[in-house]
């Protein structure tokens, strides 16, 4: 049995949905398996990514599974995407 973690905050959801966003990646369009995310944060090249961005990549590529996955899924909650708007 996995332990609950907490909810992550606001800013490491900014960061992971600003990163998705630089990887084409982006969450409201794209539901990827955790397994693709996870693949993807290890093998994914940072050349094209800022600074900036390439070290939010490795912070998350460092994180353990289980944070990143509460991360993915609380990214995900259909609760914190009601109040963003399709243009």
């Amino acid at each position: 049995m996995r332990p609950d973690l907490p909810t992550p905050d606001a800013a490491l959801l900014d960061d992971l949905e600003t990163l998705l966003l630089a990887l084409d990646m982006h969450p409201m369009f794209m539901r990827q398996p955790f397994k693709i995310l996870r693949l993807n944060l290890l093998e994914m090249k940072a050349d094209r990514l800022t600074p900036n961005l390439a070290a939010i990549k490795a912070r998350f590529a460092a994180m353990p599974d289980a944070e990143l996955f509460a991360a993915w899924g609380a990214l995900h909650n259909p609760l914190r995407l009601q109040d963003r708007v399709l243009n």
